[in-house]
């Protein structure tokens, strides 16, 4: 009659024998993931964040939400969303062009869906241009523009216009995947 020792020893041997299986052998139940054939961006190039800004000369404050990926067929999508409290408006809209300035600089555009903002329009295009400086204690802060807003059936998108002036933010994050 077999031993709990005997049982153990087989039990090990069992296992040892199954963990030493070649990595092509049929009996492999999960496929092996290799780093060095592993996309470096696999979602895709991206840019998404949150900023608070205080604006002057009121001192209210900003917030701006937004996240914009490349999909794997080349196509944009993302949102954003925009509360000027200095205003009073909001605005919210989708974002269908990103371009990437450099390493850490990306600009979007899309279409306006929401807003009461009498500058702008549903239905028509904003931009704007984000900036991420680094995720450290000594790094500077990271930047947003103002949102550019354009008219229905405007030409300027990401691809032609940049918002050159941008706004050191006091609380959030940006982040910017080329």
């Amino acid at each position: 009659m077999p031993t709990s020792r005997h049982v153990a020893t087989l039990l090990c041997a069992g296992t040892l024998l199954a963990c030493s299986a070649e990595p092509n052998s049929s009996h492999v139940l999960a496929p092996q993931l290799r780093l060095s054939e592993t996309p470096v961006n696999a979602a895709g190039p991206s840019a998404s964040g949150h900023a608070n800004v205080t604006l002057v000369p009121s001192g209210a404050l900003r917030t701006f939400s937004f996240h914009a990926r490349v999909t794997p067929d080349g196509t944009v999508e993302g949102e954003y969303e925009n509360h000027n409290r200095q205003l009073g408006t909001s605005n919210h809209g989708d974002i269908d062009c990103l371009r990437f300035i450099g390493t850490n600089r990306a600009v979007m555009s899309g279409t306006i869906r929401r807003t009461n903002n009498p500058g702008g329009t549903a239905g028509g295009r904003s931009i704007f241009t984000v900036e991420d400086n680094g995720e450290g204690a000594d790094d500077p802060p990271d930047r947003v523009s103002q949102i550019l807003l354009l008219p229905p059936g405007s030409n300027q998108d990401c691809t032609n216009f940049t918002n050159t002036t941008s706004i050191a933010i006091e609380g959030g994050n940006i982040r910017v995947d080329p």
